[in-house]
């Protein structure tokens, strides 16, 4: 299972993309750019080794830019 590049943004219940947010596990600001089940590469089927199933994760670039940061969404609230 992988995300569509081409998908819609989808955001969160209540906090559209593009949205201020706050990561409340590090309390880093930024904009929220997506939400999505990310697959890491590790992750995939090795002979013999149960697979990690996806995980639902929050992406958040800083407000100015910079580099984009990953968040568990419950850890995410909005600040406007």
């Amino acid at each position: 299972m992988g995300a569509d590049a081409f998908a819609t943004a989808t955001g969160l219940p209540g906090i559209p993309v593009g949205s201020l947010v706050r990561d409340t596990a590090t309390g880093r600001q930024g904009t929220l750019r997506d939400v999505f089940p990310y697959e890491s590469l590790d992750a995939r089927p090795v002979p013999g080794v149960p697979a990690r199933p996806p995980r639902l994760l929050a992406f958040i670039r800083p407000v100015g830019g910079g580099r984009e940061w990953t968040a568990d969404p419950g850890d995410v609230v909005a600040l406007r």
